[in-house]
């Protein structure tokens, strides 16, 4: 059994459940998945894959039933325990994770945390993460902040790449346009933004490439068009699919990145892109790039499409060197899943000496 934030509302927890599947299937492995998604019928219909209903009450039943017949509860990517964004308490992230995690627990289901972010967490929180942690078969971290966290718990945890580097993309070396990526958040002046914007659109041809990652971040894209004008910004009338996302990078030749897999993406398609800093986690990974890691805390956002405009003037060598990080993140990634599947074992199954 997977669980995450699946269900086709977010592009990028699309991107590590996409990832998750690549990884768990690598070499014709066979697997036999049940998902608990946000939208089920959206699972089912894109991936073929049986899917129940991830909140505490619906499929509750349906949901045990099939828990207690599974070997593992995998939590696949994602910051799945943090408790300073979304809903909190019992029907929050943080509180849906943990109550899953003891059902398992009290069902002699192993505890696979995989890929995922841990924190921000408030000081309240922390003794009810750690106990389950404490208790996890595996734990994989996706970047060394999770990992100095869980560490000041008291806990070791190994640091595996974000799930969704596992994907294989098509780099794309001929993209001219600027992609923006942002989202709602307290300090992002959007007129500034716009500013920005304005100043280099005679470098970056065609109109700017608007990449919502949520619902939500479309009414942004029509902010910018109310301040730049509509035919500056292409919004998408609704929020495209992960492969229509994919597919909107190809035109970009660099990409402000407020969402943390809006520069994963685009570093995987070898495209420069300056992050937006809402989050530690969007720091990190941009961090993670060595010396072409650009970001930017969120009320200095407007100046992100100046320092991208110097990207292009050794564009190839950006993408050259991204795209490397990239291989080296995936192949992290196929050899991360290998030692995680070789320390499962089917319930009832004889250990095995050699894993």
């Amino acid at each position: 059994m997977a669980s995450g934030f699946y269900g086709g509302y977010n592009m990028g927890d699309e991107a590590v459940f996409s990832g998750l599947l690549t990884l768990l299937h690598a070499g014709d492995r066979p697997i036999d998945l049940t998902i608990l998604s946000s939208d089920p019928a959206f699972t089912t219909r894109t991936y073929g894959l049986r899917a129940l209903d991830r909140s505490l009450l619906r499929d509750a039943v349906r949901r045990a039933v099939a828990l207690r017949q599974s070997d593992a509860l995998v939590f696949g990517g994602g910051g799945l325990l943090q408790d300073v964004s979304g809903r909190r308490g019992i029907r929050g992230t943080l509180g849906r994770t943990l109550s899953l995690s003891h059902w398992a627990l009290r069902s002699g289901v192993p505890l696979v945390f995989w890929g995922i972010g841990v924190g921000p967490l408030r000081y309240t929180s922390l003794p009810q993460v750690a106990e389950v942690l404490s208790r996890a078969k595996v734990l994989a971290v996706r970047d060394g902040a999770s990992h100095d966290l869980v560490r000041r718990m008291g806990i070791e945890s190994d640091v595996l790449p974000d799930l969704a580097w596992a994907l294989d993309l098509p780099l794309c070396p001929d993209g001219q346009q600027l992609g923006v990526c942002l989202r709602r958040w307290p300090g992002l002046d959007l007129p500034s933004v716009a500013r920005g914007l304005h100043a280099v659109h005679g470098w970056f041809p065609g109109p700017i490439v608007f990449l919502p990652f949520e619902r939500q971040d479309l009414e942004v894209g029509r902010d910018l068009q109310d301040l730049l004008g509509a035919e500056a910004v292409d919004v998408p009338q609704d929020l495209p699919t992960l492969p229509e996302t994919i597919e909107r990078y190809k035109s970009c030749g660099a990409v402000v990145a407020m969402r943390l897999h809006a520069g994963l993406l685009a570093a995987a398609q070898g495209i420069p892109s300056c992050g937006v800093a809402y989050d530690p986690k969007v720091s990190e990974l941009h961090r993670s790039f060595g010396a072409d890691g650009i970001y930017l805390p969120v009320p200095r956002a407007g100046e992100a499409p100046q320092l991208l405009l110097k990207t292009m003037h050794d564009r190839p060598g950006w993408g050259e060197r991204l795209r490397r990080h990239a291989q080296e993140q995936r192949e992290l990634a196929f050899q991360g899943a290998e030692r995680i599947m070789a320390a499962l074992q089917p319930r009832g199954a004889p250990a095995d000496p050699h894993a």
